[in-house]
């Protein structure tokens, strides 16, 4: 393999430092540009000079928008860095000792914190989706099969980013793909202010693939620093608490931002985070931990009752649940007739409870395993809505129907927290990271289906509810069977051991 020398690669990092400041200035530039622009056009003139209406956000020709060209240029030249840098490596970095010595460990807290807030944002993107579209569908006059195409281009592009990021990381490393990650969903935060439908699809799709690819990362970063039997439980912790803050910051920013400047803003507040995440990168390791020694009959015991197959079909199913009732929950709680600001505030609150209830999450998680907790959060789901569709109460009574709406997004997000970290515990060391990408790309494929379906069916309020409530159905019927295919195995294996 051809290799840069000493002074070339130098060269090369430079190149790529020069990059991503050439992105960080002009992501920093349009996203001020877009609050600052003079004036209001006709159709988003709803207020005098000085009110509340005059603050919101209006579309920019491409024309006036050179920094975003100027981003993107800037974004391929530091992969196209970055890729030369990663011919340089020669095989796996030195693993470290699965027990890191005490004056690491401090190290060790601070590439958690920033992995998890980093998972954070990138849960918040996928999340604000669903806060998007019904201000989305008001400007452009859209219907709903309409705007589900933002959901299907910001899906697919993290269905491919999944998929990419993972080879990617192999190549180049963890850290700079992590930097290239941050670097492009910042870029493409300029999608706020697009002026058509079309261009928003567009700019969605390249956000997904930027995004796309950290969750799967950032758990396999997160499974390397806690190696033994408590590293199911920890990581899988630590994703209940991103993908809480994560809806949190998505449903928080609807309340608060999106009354004053319009559905517009949810996108560009992007800027901002992925830059604090972007200069964090230096913390995240390329190297990998071995994992600390577990009994032959426990690995062959994982290994078999969640084959990569059945966590394929697993992911898939959690995906086409958690991302269909995501996307919609914002509009089914308005169908009632609640206020824009109420129906946030209760999905808020939905996101405030889930932060509150993630250290019983994780206890219910060490009681019952991940299986038995999805069967249980999925029979609660399934109730739930059904029972919202069956008295009515989604349009007579619409305080109740968003309060049961917001106890089932807790269920599902919960749900969605639970696979990724239990894929990647059980896989091996040398393959987590194309594991932990494999299961997302099948997940955020279930995601890809669950809003389209569910757009066809969004005109009929218990028709949305009785779908989301078989599709929790079907996700706890995935995690028992495989509960039942663990419990053949164990008595397997006992009768091997016997014998």
């Amino acid at each position: 393999m051809t290799t840069v020398s000493g002074p070339a690669r130098t060269s090369w990092r430079g190149v790529l430092a020069l990059a991503a400041a050439v992105v960080v200035a002009a992501s920093a530039m349009g996203f001020f540009r877009a609050f600052t622009m003079p004036g209001m056009d006709s159709m988003d003139a709803m207020g005098p000079p000085g009110s509340t209406a005059d603050r919101r956000l209006h579309g920019m020709a491409l024309a006036d928008m050179p920094e975003m060209f100027v981003a993107g240029a800037a974004l391929l030249l530091a992969l196209g860095a970055a890729l030369v840098l990663g011919r340089t490596r020669q095989g796996a970095v030195p693993a470290v000792p699965a027990v890191l010595p005490p004056q690491t460990v401090r190290g060790r807290r601070t590439i958690a914190v920033v992995a998890t807030a980093a998972l954070t944002i990138d849960i918040s993107k996928t999340s604000t989706l669903g806060f998007v579209i019904p201000g989305l569908r008001t400007e452009y006059g859209i219907d709903a099969s309409t705007a589900s195409l933002l959901a299907v281009s910001g899906l697919s592009g993290t269905a491919l980013g999944a998929l990419l990021c993972s080879r990617l990381a192999e190549r180049i490393g963890r850290r700079a793909c992590y930097l290239l990650a941050t670097l492009g969903f910042t870029a493409t935060s300029m999608c706020g202010t697009m002026p058509d439908f079309g261009g928003n699809v567009v700019m969605c799709f390249l956000m997904g693939i930027a995004v796309g690819g950290l969750a799967p990362m950032l758990i396999t970063v997160l499974s390397d620093l806690f190696p033994g039997p408590g590293r199911g439980a920890a990581v899988t912790g630590l994703s209940i608490l991103a993908t809480a803050i994560g809806y949190l910051v998505a449903s928080g920013s609807a309340l608060w931002l999106e009354p004053v400047f319009g559905w517009r803003v949810l996108w560009l507040i992007g800027a901002p985070t992925g830059l604090l995440l972007a200069a964090a990168a230096a913390v995240i390791p390329n190297q990998r931990s071995t994992r600390a020694p577990a009994a032959a009959e426990d690995n062959w015991l994982a290994r078999n009752t969640l084959t990569t197959r059945l966590q394929w079909v697993f992911a898939f199913s959690i995906g086409l649940t958690t991302f269909g009732l995501t996307t919609w929950v914002p509009t089914l709680s308005r169908v009632g007739g609640l206020p824009l600001t109420t129906a946030n505030a209760l999905l808020t609150g939905s996101a405030v409870a889930m932060v509150l209830c993630a250290g019983l999450l994780v206890l219910g998680y060490r009681r019952f395993g991940p299986i038995g907790v999805t069967v249980r959060l999925a029979v609660c789901v399934t109730i739930l809505l059904l029972a919202l569709a069956v008295s009515g109460w989604a349009v007579t009574a619409p305080w109740l129907s968003a309060a049961v709406l917001t106890v089932a997004l807790l269920g599902v997000n919960t749900m969605a927290a639970v696979f990724l970290p239990v894929a990647a515990d059980v896989a091996d060391d040398g393959l987590r990271g194309r594991v932990a990408g494999s299961v997302s790309f099948f997940n955020r494929l279930g995601g890809l289906a669950g809003p389209l379906v569910l757009s066809l069916l969004v005109r009929s309020v218990s028709e949305v509810l009785v779908s989301v409530a078989l599709l929790a159905m079907l996700c706890g019927s995935v995690a028992a069977y495989t509960s039942r295919r663990q419990r053949v195995l164990r008595k397997a294996a006992a009768v091997r051991t016997a014998a």
